[in-house]
Parts: C-alpha cells; structure tokens; sequence
C-alpha cells in the first residue's frame, strides 16, 4: 500500500510516516516546508528511510500541485496551520490551509476513490467546555461535581462521567458555540474541514475517518511558543534561556499524547477502514495523562536538572481551561490505547537535542 500524508514533513506527518514504513507502507510525503526546521525531518527521512519514503514538494492550497502526485491507496491529511494566534493575525491563510486544503485533498480522495484520514483539533468544540464546573487547586483546574445541575446545552451528551464529576470530553460534546463561546478562527477552520470530510464521505462514499486531537507531543515537534508547548518549554528550558511565558495561571490542563502512538491510532484505523469509516474519535493522552502546564514545567525541570524563568500574563482568548479527550471509543472499535508515559517521551526528545 502505497499512503499519502499531507503535511507529511512536520511533526505528527513523519511519526506518520516512520510507522507507515515500518508497517510494510510506501509512504508520499506532500509538504510545502512551509514550518521552520522541517527540513531537518526531511533529511531525517531520506537518511533513515530511502527505500519506502518519497519526498514532493506541495502546497494542499494549489489544486495544480496535487497533478504531481502518484496514484496512491489512501490519504491521511496532515497539512495545517496549526497555531491559533497565527489564524488571528492572518485568517486569510488560516483558511486557504485548514478549508480550501482540505477541500483540494478530499478533491483528490474522490479522484482516486480512496480511504481519507483527517486530523482536527479538541478547537472544533468552543470555549464553552469553560462552563463545565471548575475548581483551582494549586498547580490545577479541576472539573468539580455535577450533580447540581448544568446548561442543557452541555448535558446533551457529549460527556464521560465518573458518577457526577466530568472525567472526558467525546465526540458528542457541541460544537456551537451559541454565539457566546469561540473557537478561534483556526478552530472554525478546522471545523469547516472536519465537516465537508463528513460530506464527502456521505456523498461520494468516500471512507473517511476525523480525529480530533488534543495536545500532541514527542519526537521532530520543534515547537514553537504558541503551538507545541511540551517541545517549546523543553527547549527553553534545556537548551534555551529558561524564560516562559505563561498565559492564563499555568493551570490549564490537557491530555498529552505521544507523536508515535498518536500514529499507531491512525494507521489502526486506516487497516480497520471497513470497521471505523465515518467515525469521528477524540484523540488525546485520555484521563490517565494528563498535566497542567505548571506540571508539566516541573517535570521538565526535574528531567534536565534546570529551572525555568516563568512570567505571566494574561490569558488568551478562546482557551479552553481544561480539555481532556475520552478514548472509549477508540477503544472499543479499534482496540488502541496510549503505551507511552509523558515522562518516557521527554525522555526521548531530550535524548533526541542531546544527539
């Protein structure tokens, strides 16, 4: 089988790609290289894997680039601006990225007739998940008891309980966001593509399969300061200047996956197609894994035996306070869990840097 991963340079596209090919896959990496330092994955690549691995240089905005691309047997998209505070300064080409790049790659699924693997984000669902009740511990938030009473709006389903205290969000949970609560405009964005993937599986029968993902990091992230905050704090801290700025309390919290499992969760899906198509799954470290930002800092810091800087500031727009992703669907249709631990993988990145 031959796979096409758009967006297949950047960190998530060559986790991708290294278990696609230890998998038996021939692998199409579609990048524009548009992410500073991807082109160290890409040397990576044709390095260590110049029998399965092809590298074409693509934009998923330009329909013309994708007459360059053999025939392949599935696509798992990739490509994305993936920073919020980018989509707020350039929403232009937030779009032409995360709608129109989608809506060419599914252009070239339909052509082809083959499976097609979208990866979005916990974004798609607004900052709504804000009202779900919360209490401040003292390096966390906390989702508090529910027996009480919430929103209707919320209660709908959407919601993986441990008796009345919230334990993960499904891919039930609305994405209205009623007008009051936002997304970002990247979330939007994410979510025009997570639908015309709905719709072109329903119309042109198309299998089609929509993660949306919560905080994802490991190996060939090369984080930045507002996307890939795991990789980015671990930098700064071990080989930068230890300064950090925090945005909000530091007590947001999420579920942190490993790039490399996060791959396995695809490519399971995409050998399970007959199974799995038209489903939508949560995607994250689940209630197991999860840490605050403050955590996350002081693990860091134990691990490479230095101190960061920490300033704050105010709390950006459209934050989620906590996020955490149910696996039990994915579990009960794929059978996948997440195998490595948050320490194991900054154990490997560090060791990554210091190679």
């Amino acid at each position: 089988m031959r796979i096409l991963i758009t967006g297949g340079v950047g960190f998530i596209g060559t986790n991708l790609a290294i278990e696609a090919i230890k998998r038996g896959y021939e692998v199409i990496a579609f990048d524009n290289l548009s992410r500073k330092w991807t082109e160290e994955n890409l040397i990576y690549m044709r390095k260590n894997y110049p029998k399965n691995y092809e590298f074409i240089w693509g934009d998923v905005r330009n329909k013309e680039d994708y007459l360059k691309l053999p025939k392949v047997d599935a696509v798992i998209n990739m490509a994305a601006n993936p920073s919020v505070m980018k989509s707020l300064e350039y929403p232009e080409y937030d779009f032409n990225t995360n709608t129109v790049g989608v809506f060419n790659s599914l252009m070239f699924a339909k052509k082809l007739g083959i499976p097609y693997l979208y990866a979005s984000t916990n974004k798609t669902f607004s900052d709504i998940t804000n009202l779900i009740p919360t209490r401040e511990d003292k390096k966390r938030y906390v989702w508090d008891d529910m027996q009480g009473g919430f929103p209707a709006i919320i209660m709908n389903g959407g919601i993986d309980f441990d008796k009345w205290t919230p334990k993960a969000i499904n891919d039930t949970f609305t994405i209205d966001g009623y007008g009051r609560y936002g997304h970002s405009i990247y979330g939007i964005d994410k979510l025009c593509g997570e639908l015309l993937v709905q719709e072109w599986g329903l119309e042109y029968k198309i299998p089609t399969v929509i993660f949306k993902m919560s905080c994802i990091m490991g190996l060939f992230q090369l984080g930045v300061e507002e996307q890939a905050w795991v990789d980015f704090f671990l930098r700064q801290i071990m080989l930068g200047d230890g300064k950090i700025n925090i945005f909000g309390t530091g007590k947001q919290v999420r579920d942190v996956l490993d790039g490399r499992d996060t791959a396995r969760a695809y490519l399971d899906a995409l050998e399970n197609i007959d199974k799995v198509k038209g489903e939508i799954f949560t995607l994250g470290g689940g209630p197991e894994n999860t840490f605050s930002l403050l955590e996350a800092i002081e693990v860091i810091e134990k691990l490479v035996g230095k101190k960061a800087d920490i300033s704050f500031h105010p709390k950006r727009p459209h934050d989620q306070d906590i996020f955490v992703s149910s696996l039990v669907k994915i579990k009960e249709k794929l059978g996948w869990e997440p195998k490595i631990k948050f320490e194991d993988s900054l154990k490997d990145m560090i060791k990554q840097y210091e190679d």
